[in-house]
């Protein structure tokens, strides 16, 4: 199962990469305390405030082609469902701007209409439209 986001955004491939595979990138839109590793075989740390509590994500980054694609996996993580998906970002150019397809894949099926998926899902709703935002206008919505 993937939950998957086709988007088009008023900004250049170049941009949109450095949103997606930069410290300061993900700042701007995902996690405002983070750690990410900008090399291939690197790891990313996320942390979230949620209601007082911290909690905290870890990636290995498995790809990076510039202003092309990104590929993250979860190695860790507190809800189950997110152990060893992947969250992938491929970008192209588009005339006005970027198409980009992210992605949240490999969910097990098992995970299906289950709360930790249904919460991601929503998760991801906010913090595409972050993406777009910080991407197109400088100023994105992170936790």
């Amino acid at each position: 199962m993937d939950i998957t986001h086709n988007l088009i955004i008023n900004a250049s491939a170049e941009t949109i990469y450095q949103a997606v595979a930069t410290k300061e990138g993900i700042n701007g839109w995902w996690s405002k305390d983070c750690m990410v590793g900008e090399k291939e075989g690197e790891k990313s740390l996320l942390k979230f405030d949620k209601q007082g509590t911290i909690v905290e994500m870890e990636f290995q980054t498995n790809t990076l082609v510039p202003n092309k694609s990104v590929v993250w996996t979860c190695i860790e993580n507190a809800n189950p469902a997110w152990l060893e998906t992947k969250i992938i970002t491929e970008i192209s150019d588009s005339g006005n701007g970027s198409k980009v397809v992210f992605s949240h894949a490999g969910f097990d099926e098992k995970w299906k209409g289950q709360e930790p998926f249904e919460m991601t899902k929503q998760g991801w709703e906010h913090f595409v439209y972050s993406l777009v935002s910080y991407c197109e206008n400088g100023e994105g919505q992170p936790w």
